[in-house]
């Protein structure tokens, strides 16, 4: 019984925890770099909990980064060094794809997206382009 008691505590103290980023600067991931302002925040949800990976609170809204999309056909809005930004139109409205020469790309959403002209808030504070994460200060994250 006190066995039971000892793992489930341990589980509770090792298990999926949310990792929060808080600006202002920059958060990191995979090769990419978003400045926060202050007051906004990044946050990585624990893999299974939610949908997407990244979920970026800014001043102009929320902001879905998700992993391991299939990169599709699209006008492209936005070139980086070593890839391209596409725009998706869906049921959804107006999502982006972040592809580089991999297979696998990034499917940025939000329900405050309107077109690319109109979401300079994201992207002009965003930097896709390859190793962007290596020429920054990246925040140190805060666990939960």
């Amino acid at each position: 019984m006190l066995w039971a008691l000892a793992a489930a505590a341990a589980m509770q103290w090792t298990g999926p925890r949310t990792e929060e980023y808080k600006g202002p600067g920059y958060f990191c991931g995979g090769g990419y770099a978003i400045h926060l302002g202050k007051g906004e925040r990044a946050l990585i949800l624990p893999q299974g909990q939610a949908p997407q990976a990244t979920r970026l609170v800014l001043s102009g809204g929320e902001v879905n980064i998700h992993t391991g999309v299939r990169p599709e056909a699209g006008p492209v809005v936005m070139r980086y060094r070593g890839g391209t930004a596409v725009t998706q139109q869906g049921g959804d409205g107006v999502s982006y794809v972040v592809a580089d020469q991999t297979s696998f790309g990034l499917a940025v959403t939000s329900e405050a997206f309107r077109g690319f002209k109109r979401d300079g808030w994201f992207f002009n504070n965003a930097n896709f382009a390859e190793g962007a994460d290596e020429r920054v200060s990246c925040l140190a994250a805060y666990s939960y």
